[in-house]
């Protein structure tokens, strides 16, 4: 065409494609390729090269025998794997063919499935999508609730609306159809084996496929598939003869992963081709959660006989083309410990490859582990020129591994992308927000303290841990004045429901709140109004205006700006999955589309995979990862408890009994799987992850106080008998962030020698010349002045006080600050084996025996996750001997005073403070006076030297003085305070404070108290160095700390 200015728009002329030249065979691959007849199974290790033989296979059949196209069939497992056989079929024949020669096995069950209908002249089949099915699930089983139509158990009856009810049916169902189990079949096996629940989930089964029938034309779900696949077949002698004739050549890939309604398919369409090859690999049969059966491919040489009626022949190919030999020596020190035959696993390395590169490394810290990905990739793609999308990161579950890995990737400039499938679409915080906010919308009742604080700390409310603490103050602040006793999380529900509360709030403090309030009223207003999902999300998005400022963020590169991106990707993925569900249902409500997405694991339900964008590292769990490989691999994420998970998981509806028994396995021997079973499962998918790199390949793990490597790191590299594996310091990454960040450090360190500090200063010119982010002293931090120069808490105003915090803030007021807004590791093991100890120990006062007490601490260990067995038993045993301590001393050296009550609260106003607190226990001595006794069940205990003015304790007994205890004392004179260790030496060890009425100055714990009070209420906090600040939480962000910002006194401060 030509435009009025004269330009004329020509298509480039293609390049026409060579065709791809024949490959070098060896022995066992030229037997493949010039099988004619009969049943083959091919064992085909990880890297031997098994699809380049199913291609060269069926390039023979066709040029080399003259055999129709139209009459090879390849069946595969996945549609990528299914796609790229196409594209390499295509290519090796130079030509284009009518029918496509590769498929999955869903595709060409389908396909049989269309021909059938147009033949007959019946209604064309349809696919059920996922989130379609699960719908009619939720709807089946709610009317189920309703109406008592399903006899379901009583005990199963309050879970029938259930998300997590839904999946456990549908997955039970699944395996029923995939083994050929119909709703009678399924029923008298419930009878049989005195389970219910399978009862009645056949007659659900019979009303589910009634319902599906009348959901226009013959729909079925993918499980259905191939079973009605099976059915047409044997149902239609003339059909199943025609299909036969036009299979010459049948070829299946990944013959591991297949499922017995898969095999029964290939034993139809199979019984009249002139060849039937299989490839697969028992030690790569990771799929068995979805029905796969590896034991078939054990079974094939029997199954499939040779005309004569023998075993069918196997080759196996014994020639790596894709690990040299230190990589596959690592890998089959791996594969020497999994179960099954292992003649297949003797391979040799090509000889062109070169050997490869092995590195196990274990980190102290997540982050430094993520740190060390991140340099091995831009040093193999800056160093060795490794194109980015050569490489990938493999981790056993993204859910846990993923927002770590992402940032300390993207903030080392290392493109990322992660799969579709492997992207936990609601779990994203934008996303997860927007979800929240519809759910609170559709009921207001879900507005809750814990929900608006969600929401305004949300990218949708924008406040910082600051702020919604001015607006806390702000709101109990209005509500006291107005005679109000409120509490302020209940202050910010009612705010959201009703802004005009907000209409006293000073000081700018409430615009997060109006923010979401607005939105809120947005989303119930659209949703009244009958709207669809994607119609409601683009009302809320669009007044958002987020992307304004991401937009910005995005511009300007760094650490910001890749979170921006990685913002933007997943509310596109939300609309791209809302507008899906919209298309697929339109009448489908809002609580459904949020229900769906829930239910996913993923941020949609495609039913073609998308393309992966160029340039970018994958980043994608061993699962998604099988059939690929790259030139560098970095596995991450490789603990014990997590890799290999050894929990027990038994379903709910015992889909894993009914494969048993389906299976004929005696009913008296099924059940949950053995720990060997479930171990060598995860070492399998320990080897295909490990079994993906060319040249290079990195594991990882963390040690940590709660974290272990995983046993399968010394497999894969074993150490001497002397040998340890040492944590390694993670280095900096390649990249201009991380140089401006050591340049800074050489700066403004004051013993760094003159010469080195002027070099790093003029390089630091050059790069703020040059715009890099960060090198420019004006934007550095310390030297930018406070967004807000106001105090914490206004003057006059009360200030909350804890005894635990007064001795924390006099230790270090930066690092209590930085805690309490946010920067905190959360409650771990130690804080749940403490409440577990005060909790026993609340009991034990109530008068339960020490059998009730172990009995009832065997019961909470046997449910709870201490990490790995030896850990587990490790810990069990230190909780044993705790309340063991414990019991002694409360006939021994406790039993001197008596108790008057446990768990006892008390509030008291000194000065500015306001502090409130609970003792574990109250006692009387002798001379009628109150004792505190705070239990502790740290490793540690307090100073001789300390003793006398223990914050915490000096607090407890100002409480008992101040009459915080009420009617409990009214003398108000305190006899002390003790603290009991249970978790150092051999018994309790118990210290005491004598009473601060002895000391030679009273009034110490007061003036600390209040001293810490207007401390706690102030602008500005000190970073004070102490002996715990090389496990500080915030050692990295310091300005007193050698682990971060080096200064040249020994402490610093920070404004709030």
């Amino acid at each position: 065409m030509t435009d009025a200015a004269g330009y004329r728009l020509v298509r480039p002329a293609a390049a026409a494609a060579a065709p791809a030249a024949a490959v070098r065979l060896d022995p066992a691959g030229r037997a493949v390729v010039d099988h004619r007849s009969g049943p083959l199974l091919v064992l085909a290790g990880p890297g031997t090269g098994k699809t380049t033989l199913i291609v060269e296979a069926v390039v023979e059949a066709i040029e080399g025998r003259g055999i129709d196209p139209e009459s090879v069939l390849v069946l595969t497992f996945s549609r990528r794997a299914a796609a790229e056989l196409r594209q390499r079929i295509t290519a090796r024949l130079a030509r284009t063919v009518r029918e496509p020669l590769a498929r999955t096995f869903h595709s060409y069950a389908f396909g049989l499935l269309r021909m059938r209908a147009a033949l007959t002249g019946g209604p064309a089949p349809r696919l059920l999508a996922g989130p379609e099915q699960d719908l009619m699930i939720r709807d089946l089983l709610a009317g189920n609730a309703d109406t008592g139509s399903v006899g379901w158990p009583a005990a199963l009856v309050p879970a029938l609306r259930t998300r997590g009810f839904a999946a456990e049916l549908r997955d039970l169902l699944m395996r029923a159809v995939e083994r050929g189990v119909d709703a009678p079949e399924l029923a008298a096996y419930g009878v049989r084996l005195r389970r219910p629940e399978w009862e009645a989930a056949a007659q659900f089964l019979q009303d589910y496929r009634d319902v599906t029938a009348l959901a226009g034309g013959v729909a079925y779900d993918p499980a259905e598939l191939i079973r009605a696949a099976v059915d047409t077949l044997e149902s239609d002698p003339e059909l199943l003869e025609a299909e036969r004739r036009r299979r010459r050549v049948v070829i299946v890939d990944e013959y591991q992963d297949t499922d017995p309604a898969q095999e029964q398919l290939l034993e139809l369409i199979a019984a009249g081709a002139d060849a039937v090859i299989v490839v697969g690999d028992h030690d790569q049969s990771i799929y068995g959660f979805r029905g796969a059966d590896p034991g078939m491919i054990r079974r094939f040489p029997e199954t499939f006989t040779a005309p004569d009626g023998s075993p069918a022949p196997t080759v196996a190919l014994d020639v790596s083309h894709r690990a040299g030999p230190v990589l596959l020596a690592a890998s089959r020190r791996i594969a020497a410990r999994l179960p099954g035959p292992a003649g297949h696993r003797d391979l040799v390395a090509d000889s062109d490859l070169p050997a490869g590169e092995l590195d196990v490394a274990i980190f102290t810290s997540a982050s430094a582990e993520a740190a060390h990905a991140a340099h091995v990739l831009r040093s193999a793609h800056l160093r060795d020129g490794v194109a980015w999308d050569d490489m990938a990161v493999l981790v056993r579950s993204t859910v846990t591994t993923l927002p770590q890995l992402r940032r300390a990737l993207s903030a080392a400039g290392v493109p990322v992308e992660v799969a579709g499938d492997d992207l936990p679409l609601a779990q994203q915080p934008v996303v997860a927000a927007i979800l929240l906010l519809l759910r609170c919308a559709i009921d207001p009742q879900q507005v809750n303290p814990a929900s608006a604080v969600e929401l305004l700390r949300s990218p949708l409310g924008g406040a910082d841990a600051v702020g919604l603490h001015r607006l806390r103050r702000e709101l109990r602040r209005a509500d006291t004045a107005a005679g109000g006793h409120t509490p302020s999380g209940l202050l910010l529900a009612a705010a959201l429901h009703d802004p005009t509360l907000l209409g006293q709030v000073r000081g700018g403090s409430a615009q997060p709140a109006e923010r979401v309030a607005g939105l809120l009223a947005t989303a119930c207003e659209r949703i009244r109004a009958g709207a669809s999902a994607e119609d409601v999300l683009w009302a809320v998005w669009s007044q958002t205006r987020l992307e304004l400022r991401w937009e910005r963020q995005a511009r300007a590169g760094g650490l910001l700006g890749a979170a921006a991106d990685s913002d933007l990707d997943a509310v596109v993925a939300l609309f791209d999955a809302a507008a899906r569900y919209v298309d697929r249902m339109p009448a489908a409500t809002v609580d459904t589309f949020l229900d769906s997405i829930a239910g996913q694991q993923i941020p949609g339900d495609r039913l073609a995979p998308a393309a992966s964008p160029a340039g970018r590292v994958r980043v994608l769990t061993a699962h998604a990862a099988k059939g690929m490989q790259w030139e560098v691999v970095v596995v991450a994420g490789v603990q014990e408890g997590s890799w290999p998970d050894l929990r027990r998981r038994g379903t709910l509806l015992g889909s894993e009994t009914l494969v048993d028994v389906a299976a004929g396995i005696d009913p008296a021997l099924v059940g949950l799987p053995p720990p060997e079973a479930m171990l060598a499962e995860e070492r399998r998918l320990f080897y295909v992850a490990v079994t993906r790199a060319r040249r290079s390949l990195t594991v990882t793990a963390v040690l940590a106080d709660d974290e272990t490597p995983s046993r399968f790191l010394d497999e894969l590299d074993p150490l001497g008998p002397a040998e340890e594996r040492e944590p390694r310091v993670s280095r900096r990454s390649l990249s201009l962030g991380s140089m401006v960040c050591e340049l800074r450090g050489v700066v403004t360190d004051v013993a760094a020698p003159p010469r080195r500090r002027r070099a790093a200063a003029r390089s630091l010119a050059r790069l703020a010349a040059a715009g890099v982010p960060g090198a420019e002293p004006d934007s550095w931090w310390g030297l930018a002045p406070l967004s807000d120069d106001r105090p914490l808490v206004d003057d006059g105003d009360p200030v909350g006080v804890s005894p635990s915090t007064v001795g924390r803030f006099g230790t270090c007021e930066l690092q209590w600050f930085l805690e309490r807004v946010g920067a905190s590791t959360g409650t771990g093991l130690a804080q749940g084996i403490g409440t577990l100890i005060h909790r026993l120990a609340e009991l034990q006062a109530a008068g339960a025996a020490p059998d009730v007490l172990r009995r009832q601490l065997d019961e909470v260990l046997a449910t709870s996750d201490l990490g790995p067995p030896w850990r587990a038993r490790i810990e069990g045993d230190r909780i044993r001997s705790m309340l063991a301590k414990y019991l002694t001393w409360i006939n021994g050296d406790g039993a001197a005073r008596d108790l008057v009550v446990t768990e006892a609260p008390f509030e008291i106003e000194v000065g500015r403070a306001r502090m409130r607190g609970r003792v574990d226990r109250l006692e009387r001595d002798a001379d009628g006076r109150l004792v505190v006794v705070d239990i502790k069940t740290s490793a540690s205990s307090a100073r001789s030297a300390e003793l006398a003015r223990q914050p915490q304790l000096g607090s407890y007994q100002l409480a008992v003085a101040e009459g915080g205890f009420g009617q409990l004392d009214p003398s108000r004179e305190p006899g002390g305070a003790v603290l009991l260790s249970l978790g150092s030496h051999v018994k309790a060890n118990e210290q005491r404070q004598p009473p601060i009425d002895d000391d030679p100055d009273p009034q110490w714990a007061r003036q600390l108290i209040q001293q810490v009070a207007e401390g706690m209420g102030g602008a500005s906090f000190r970073a004070v160095p102490n002996s715990r600040c090389p496990i500080c939480v915030a050692r990295h962000s310091c300005p007193a700390s050698p682990f971060g910002v080096p200064g040249p006194d020994d402490a610093g401060e920070a404004g709030a």
